[in-house]
């Protein structure tokens, strides 16, 4: 008997190490978001406005302490960690330089690069709301993935010169690089550089979560022990600007009121007005790509809607505050997440550390280095720059490469809000190309393979065979815009130039989801070459849109509508016939005769009259005869899934009927009605006599369905080639 031994609950000294654990983790986190925090708010308040970086912080914090709270409450996942992020900083920072090119230094200054800053948290809230609200944040989705790494490439660049810009204390940009040239700036900026590459490089080689954290200890200790070795004092190190104070007043939040948006510059807000859309946008493209990597990183799944409306949330209230705009931070969600921490205590935790920041941290962050918070940022950029420039490119097609290179370049050298624009137009480029390459003609055959429901007797199916190559089909799917739709008109002009021009064209759009005016105008063109080679154009099934837009177009020169391609195949097979398929020219009651009239072929067979609407077979009935309709009409209908009855095939004179049922012995698959007053030839093979003349007669029964079914056949055949199967 194997006795099962049940384990006990954990050991003090257990618990001692897992909370031990669970502290420093916490520590690390929190430590990381505040420095990140920080590290934005200093690339925002740079340059003129470093006077104001201690008011800017405490800004930035305020609504850091909102932000991971209300994601990890309202969101779908109580783990996530929200706070700022780098692509709106960068944003911002370009446009609080633009806006300290004007006002300098000062208060006005101030207040109108924190009401921007308010402002375009708030928009970035109600964009994220709308589009959780409405269901729309899979478009972002649709943005292709080049455009997506230009963008962060772009941000990654930004992010580097902003940190260059915080070392030296002016505006650093590809045009202005004198700043980094002067005398003994290398000295500023030269070393922290050198240090965030090595940052990069250890984060990336080491599997350890805590490299980061403890490159950050070990990079303050290192600056300290250099002023140490100078003899430098921290008043010293102060005047030499190598730190992030000394803040005026008490506190971080000391002079801010919330009268600030009455002391800003309106009109400069306004002309920033895409700076904040930019925003916005950018802010729900971040939330679904980070979100989408939690849920890949963490093997779960995350409501999205509803994590764009708690980011939005969070967004506005952080916007009440004067904070920056943010969303989740991939990074510390995993991180928090394998370190074993569950729940909201993280983003709690984060939250608190802000706290403690904004109110105690003042005497302690103005001797922070103010290297170790540009390191922050560049390490950003410059872990951005490498991921996509060096380690994706090798696995990009070239043309990715050069529309990353493209927005990369333009936001180089002109800015990140025409990079935007280069990056969608890119993006529309991309999605043109692309889709205009997709195959919209899902079937190419002719009349000889296709034809329609109706079902006719051999003669009648000879001369359509026969004539049916004349007819061109085309069977189209998907969207008809100006790139697809000029490829048809190709096509169909190489068919006219060929050495066997069609001369009739049928195009069924039963299955096209969509027209625009371009395609339209593409079709009507195919009506005019139809017309210049004197063939007949049939348009099958057009989306109401199609309507509408050839309705504005005017009438197309010789062009038929149909609702139906059955309806267009029809209509051509009646005029190929000439309505000579009216009544069956040759039966197979007047071929037995002829060939064995010896034979009593009334012991097997008989003509029945089926007045119109009398149903002929049941469907799911079980017999042992084959029909030959010999005139008048039948049509075959099956119950659709709406329970309403479908017409599958409509026979006319010479059809069999019947003959699959009885050669594979089921029950009969669809019902049999007739549309007209009719005559019906019925056979019954099981009473044919077993004499000479009997088994030659059955031989030529057997022989007239096997030519029948051999027929349909070889269409069917023809039809899988033309479709390449």
């Amino acid at each position: 008997m194997t006795k099962v031994i049940a384990k006990g609950p954990p050991s003090a000294r257990t618990r001692l190490s897992h909370g031990l654990s669970v502290c420093v983790a916490l520590v690390v986190l929190a430590v990381l978001s505040v420095s990140f925090v920080i590290s934005f708010a200093a690339l925002v308040y740079t340059g003129p406005l470093s006077d104001q970086l201690g008011k800017g912080i405490g800004l930035a914090l305020l609504g850091a302490i909102a932000m991971p709270v209300i994601v990890s409450t309202l969101g779908s996942f109580r783990g996530a960690i929200a706070q700022p992020q780098d692509v709106p900083a960068v944003l911002l920072a370009g446009a609080a330089g633009g806006i300290a090119g004007v006002l300098g230094t000062g208060e006005a200054a101030f207040a109108t690069v924190a009401t921007l800053t308010a402002l375009s948290s708030l928009a970035a809230g109600a964009a994220l709301y709308l589009a959780g609200h409405f269901r729309l944040g899979a478009l972002a989705r649709y943005l292709p993935y080049p455009v997506i790494g230009g963008f962060l490439c772009a941000t990654g660049l930004l992010l580097l010169l902003g940190a260059l810009s915080m070392l030296v204390k002016q505006q650093v940009s590809v045009w202005h690089l004198a700043p980094l040239l002067q005398p003994r700036a290398a000295l500023h900026w030269g070393p922290w550089l050198l240090f965030s590459i090595c940052t990069v490089a250890a984060v990336r080689t080491s599997r350890s979560d805590y490299v980061l954290p403890a490159l950050l200890v070990l990079g303050a200790a290192g600056f300290y022990a250099v002023l140490w070795l100078l003899g430098l004092d921290l008043a010293a190190a102060e005047r030499l600007g190598l730190l992030l104070g000394p803040f005026t007043g008490s506190g971080f939040l000391e002079g801010v009121s919330p009268t600030l948006p009455l002391q800003a510059r309106w009109e400069l807000i306004l002309m920033q007005t895409p700076t904040v859309i930019a925003i916005a946008g950018m802010a729900v493209l971040g939330v679904l790509i980070n979100a989408s990597g939690i849920e890949m990183a963490l093997s779960r799944e995350l409501d999205l809607q509803r994590e764009l409306k708690a980011t939005g949330l969070a967004n506005a209230a952080t916007g009440m505050t004067g904070g920056l705009p943010g969303y989740h931070l991939i990074g510390e969600t995993l991180l928090a997440s394998k370190m074993g921490l569950e729940g909201r205590k993280t983003p709690v935790c984060i939250a608190l550390a802000a706290a403690l920041t904004l109110v105690f941290g003042a005497s302690v962050l103005s001797a922070f280095p103010v290297g170790l918070a540009a390191s922050v940022v560049a390490f950003l950029g410059i872990d951005l720059l490498y991921d996509w420039l060096w380690l994706r490119r090798r696995r990009l097609p070239k043309a990715d490469v050069a529309v990353i290179l493209a927005i990369l370049l333009t936001a180089a050298t002109v800015g990140f809000l025409p990079a935007l624009c280069v990056g969608l137009l890119a993006a529309v480029l991309l999605f043109t190309v692309s889709y205009a390459g997709v195959e919209v003609v899902r079937l190419r055959t002719t009349g000889a393979a296709r034809r329609s429901s109706v079902e006719r007797g051999r003669e009648a199916q000879a001369a359509l065979a026969d004539a049916g190559r004349d007819t061109a089909i085309y069977e189209l799917e998907g969207f008809l815009f100006f790139g697809t739709a000029n490829r048809l008109l190709d096509q169909i002009r190489a068919e006219f130039d060929g050495d066997t021009p069609p001369k009739r064209i049928v195009l069924d759009f039963a299955r096209v989801t969509g027209v625009d005016s371009s395609a339209a105008f593409a079709i009507a063109r195919i009506a005019e070459a139809s017309a210049l080679h004197r063939a007949e154009l049939l348009l099958c099934a057009l989306p109401e849109a199609g309507h509408r837009l050839f309705e504005a177009l005017g009438p197309l020169p010789g062009a038929e509508l149909h609702d139906t391609l059955d309806d267009a195949l029809l209509t051509l097979e009646t005029r190929l016939l000439g309505g000579s398929a009216e009544h069956a020219s040759d039966s197979l009651l007047d071929s037995m005769r002829a060939q064995f009239p010896d034979l009593d072929v009334t012991r097997f067979t008989e003509v029945l009259p089926v007045p119109r609407g009398a149903c002929l077979i049941p469907a799911g009935s079980c017999s042992t005869e084959v029909y030959q309709l010999l005139s008048g009409q039948l049509r075959a209908e099956i119950d659709g899934s709406d329970g309403r009855a479908r017409v599958v095939a409509r026979l006319l004179p010479g059809a069999l009927v019947g003959e699959i049922a009885y050669y594979a012995e089921v029950p009969r698959t669809a019902a049999v009605l007739a549309d007209a007053d009719s005559t019906v030839l019925r056979i019954d093979p099981e009473r044919i006599p077993h004499g000479d003349q009997g088994r030659a007669a059955a031989a030529l029964l057997h022989r007239t369905v096997a030519e029948n079914l051999a027929r349909r056949l070889m269409r069917m055949t023809q039809l899988f080639r033309d479709a390449g199967v």
